[in-house]
């Protein structure tokens, strides 16, 4: 029997892809590149900020020789990466609830577990700083057990310890326990806990990847599927 649910924050309880879908823009405003495209953004929102900074900033996969990186004597490919990241995360704060919600379907999952007095919390690789205004003003409401980010642990996912850290917060063990997210990370982190684990395909897969692929115990098309699986 599951006593603990635990989520993965964007992509799989909040919609966040509007909110980082202007940041991405403003960012390329300031440097006068064209409009991102938000298919492109959507996908990388589980990737977190160096993946969509360095799409924003059009610095993808580029090969260069390590001739080419020195400029002045500097490493100057990752110096700017990061710039650019801090930039966008600066960008991001201001807007980060603008238009960001809950997925539809997702106020029913929450109101059920609350009615079932089962634990359930959140588990994510946002960075506390953002992660509790946002789950304040769009999840308050539902109370969540906690809130767990790599602030916590000193770790992101793939690395386990978020989700044993929610155990041990909960005095429930693994195996009583499941975790639904919409990276392929959030999977291999749940089998590395122990937990059963659901792939949310209703998130923001990265581009080419199929979840079945990520071997998880279930696939969720929808929210509303999660409850069939708990």
């Amino acid at each position: 029997m599951i006593k603990l649910v635990a989520f993965d924050l964007d992509g799989t309880l909040l919609d966040t892809a509007q909110d980082f879908f202007l940041a991405v823009n403003t960012l390329r405003d300031r440097y006068g590149i064209e409009k991102a495209d938000f298919n492109e953004v959507r996908s990388r929102v589980s990737e977190g900020a160096i993946s969509l900074a360095s799409y924003a900033m059009g610095i993808d996969n580029k090969k260069v020789s390590k001739e080419e990186l020195i400029e002045d004597g500097q490493l100057i490919a990752d110096k700017d990466l990061e710039l650019f990241r801090l930039e966008l995360l600066d960008i991001y704060k201001k807007c980060s609830i603008q238009n960001t919600s809950i997925f539809e379907g997702i106020d029913l999952v929450l109101s059920s577990l609350n009615n079932r007095k089962m634990r359930w919390g959140i588990v994510t690789n946002k960075p506390k700083f953002f992660a509790e205004d946002i789950v304040e003003a769009t999840l308050g409401i539902y109370k969540p057990a906690f809130l767990i980010c790599p602030d916590d642990t000193g770790k992101r996912k793939p690395s386990p310890d978020g989700l044993e850290l929610a155990c041990k917060k909960t005095n429930t063990l693994p195996e009583e326990s499941i975790y639904i997210g919409d990276h392929s990370i959030d999977i291999i982190a749940g089998k590395a806990a122990g937990m059963k684990t659901v792939a949310a395909a209703y998130g923001y897969v990265p581009i080419g990847e199929n979840v079945k692929d990520w071997q998880a115990n279930f696939v969720a098309s929808s929210p509303k599927e999660i409850l069939n699986f708990i």
